[in-house]
């Protein structure tokens, strides 16, 4: 997730070249998935059946005794002091239908989601800066009951999207507009040790991105000094950890997941960037840069959800504490979210959901914020093929 001073540090060193924080960006923004999922914190790792569809471990899906699916809409936020930018639209839907097996389970999945929104802006005396993009994925998943109480899953998802962002005063207008196209696969365990207690793990094998980004500058002053240019490059990021438990109670259940991903062995590659002396490929330079520059992080994800007593209504909670990758230039080099969550049966088969995420950091004492309020509809017990 870039705040707004990240941002233009971003554009103001990409006026003469790509660096590692061009690496970085299609992969740092806000994260998302669907609403039981975002409302417990993305603490899914171990959630089982709690988060049919799409989760941080594929293996939940062979948890699902029935069939599911789900469509939601969501108007995200993004608030500093001096401005504030936002968004509404299509936010995601899944679709998971278990198959009739000899033993044990077998359950697929297929949907599409908005996986990161790209959001910011800012005015100072110098510039006026804004941002605005997704990254999208449309996924395919499986999971098995390869053993009794333990589960296999795999998840292969294909994403594109783009960025769009704009720095400019009275001189000079700066206009970035990068594409990205590419893929992701996604395995995990999931063991059940008892009713009670369960735990999971999952990898997010190296995602790879081909990235086309428009660069144009505009010069208000000198109209010969404006020109724009294309750039075609490839950013590889390494492969997450997730790990946690579940307890899960009568009533209520609680969650827990650990995500690890060292931001040292992000990648650049290309065949047309060179340096100036055109000579030394780029990624030589900047490939040192990012091992220089960034560092691992270890996320915390912590959920809870309860059964309202009588009532057709659970309610969920989660709270994230997301360290950054870079440091000077959020407070303590860290950020925090809530969420919170709620789901009404309004039919036997028919579920309402609703939740709400809120990410807050400080930079230099200054607060911003991101939020982002989703709402969808469920339908489950859906008949088997």
């Amino acid at each position: 997730m870039k705040n707004t001073i990240l941002s233009l540090a971003i554009i103001v060193s990409s006026l003469f070249s790509q660096n590692a924080y061009d690496v970085l960006r299609p992969f740092w923004g806000f994260e998302h998935s669907q609403i039981l999922s975002n409302s417990i914190g993305g603490a899914t790792v171990a959630s089982g059946y709690i988060t049919p569809g799409l989760s941080s471990n594929p293996a939940n899906l062979a948890a699902t005794q029935f069939g599911y699916m789900q469509i939601n809409f969501s108007n995200s936020e993004f608030s500093s002091i001096s401005s504030n930018i936002s968004n509404t639209g299509f936010n995601g839907f899944d679709y998971v239908q278990p198959v009739p097996v000899h033993r044990g389970r077998l359950v697929f999945s297929i949907g599409g989601h908005k996986q990161i929104d790209y959001m910011s802006a800012s005015e100072n005396s110098s510039y006026d800066f804004s941002e605005k993009g997704k990254l999208s994925s449309y996924h395919i998943a499986g999971a098995v009951e390869f053993a009794k109480n333990l589960y296999l899953g795999a998840d292969f998802k294909l994403l594109s999207g783009g960025d769009e962002m704009t720095m400019s005063n009275n001189d000079q207008t700066y206009y970035f507009k990068p594409r990205y196209s590419g893929s992701s696969f996604t395995v995990g365990l999931l063991h059940v040790l008892s009713k009670n207690l369960q735990y999971g793990v999952s990898i997010d094998m190296p995602t790879s991105l081909n990235v086309e980004e428009l660069y144009t500058e505009s010069d208000h002053v000198n109209g010969d000094l404006s020109f724009s240019e294309t750039y075609n490059y490839n950013v590889k990021k390494p492969l997450t950890f997730h790990s946690g438990a579940a307890i899960l109670l009568k009533s209520v259940n609680f969650f827990y997941e650990l995500e690890y991903t060292d931001w040292r062995s992000l990648e650049f590659s290309s065949d047309d960037i060179y340096e100036a002396d055109l000579e030394l490929p780029a990624s030589v330079v900047i490939n040192n840069e990012i091992r220089e520059t960034f560092s691992s992080t270890t996320s915390h994800h912590f959920g809870f959800a309860m059964r309202v007593p009588v009532l057709p209504v659970h309610l969920f909670a989660g709270y994230q504490i997301l360290p950054v990758p870079f440091s000077n230039q959020y407070d303590n080099n860290l950020r925090e979210s809530f969420s919170f969550g709620c789901s009404v049966a309004i039919k036997k088969n028919v579920t309402l959901q609703a939740s709400y995420d809120n990410y807050i950091w400080n930079y230099d004492g200054s607060p911003e914020n991101f939020d982002k309020i989703s709402i969808g509809v469920s339908l489950h017990e859906i008949p088997g093929i």
